[in-house]
């Protein structure tokens, strides 16, 4: 048995526990785990396909998942399944706190700069958001419909799917809506400087649907500390870290 096999199972990052995850439901060639990765986790765990790839090997070097080869006519294919010693670390995982909410969201970056670049600029950022959304949430109808259908790969998994889902499409939909008033604001701008937009500013913020303290301070906001937990996927060891 390889030194591999014998040592604790450190090193193990979230996209790890993203690939034993899809595997623990099935087995899956890296192809098929691949397109599931699109269907589901890039929009939670964007990395890219050779990155899964590279895991997956990686994963079974360690002995938590096992390599089967077989064939489909006379084309072989290898198919990965999740060991015992693979369950037990995800399960372990499981008991560790979730890393803190965060998103990977470049239009907002764009919009924080925008009086660094021109009017047209960020209303084709915004225009592109605005189709990206509605793009995916076509394509959440085509998954949902799948289920409804029962022809899903994972059909005996919709009581936990549909709740993801829900959260995807409820998602798409806010983005969508908060891209289309967005873009209805700055039309009626004539350029990105602050000059008479500031009051206006101060009226949608007053909109916004977030309670404010009771009390009035005059201290900086400072994030939870919810938000300033460790993430397990970016610690040196890459082990799982508590807050």
């Amino acid at each position: 048995m390889s030194r591999a096999r014998n040592e604790p199972r450190q090193g193990l990052t979230t996209t790890s526990y993203a690939v034993l995850a899809q595997l623990a439901l099935r087995p899956w060639s890296t192809y098929e785990l691949a397109r599931q990765r699109i269907r589901y986790f890039r929009y939670v765990w964007p990395r890219a396909e050779s990155a899964i790839y590279r895991e997956v090997k990686r994963l079974a070097a360690m002995g938590l998942v096992m390599a089967t080869r077989e064939y489909v006519g006379k084309r072989p294919r290898t198919i990965y399944s999740i060991t015992e010693a693979g369950r037990r670390v995800l399960r372990a995982w499981l008991a560790t706190p979730v890393s803190p909410f965060a998103m990977d969201f470049e239009a907002m970056i764009r919009l924080f700069i925008a009086p660094l670049g021109t009017k047209e600029q960020i209303i084709a950022s915004l225009e592109q958001v605005r189709t990206d959304a509605r793009e995916m949430l076509r394509f959440g109808g085509s998954v949902k419909q799948e289920f409804l259908d029962g022809r899903a790969a994972l059909q005996d998994q919709v009581y936990i799917r549909a709740l993801a889902v829900d959260f995807f499409v409820s998602l798409l939909n806010t983005v969508d809506s908060w891209a289309e008033r967005t873009l209805a604001e700055i039309a009626g701008w004539e350029d990105l400087f602050p000059d008479g937009k500031n009051e206006r500013g101060l009226e949608i913020m007053a909109q916004v649907p977030a309670p404010t303290p009771r009390e009035h301070t005059d201290r900086t906001p400072v994030p939870p500390r919810t938000q300033r937990r460790r993430r397990s996927s970016g610690s040196k060891s890459g082990r799982i870290t508590s807050p």
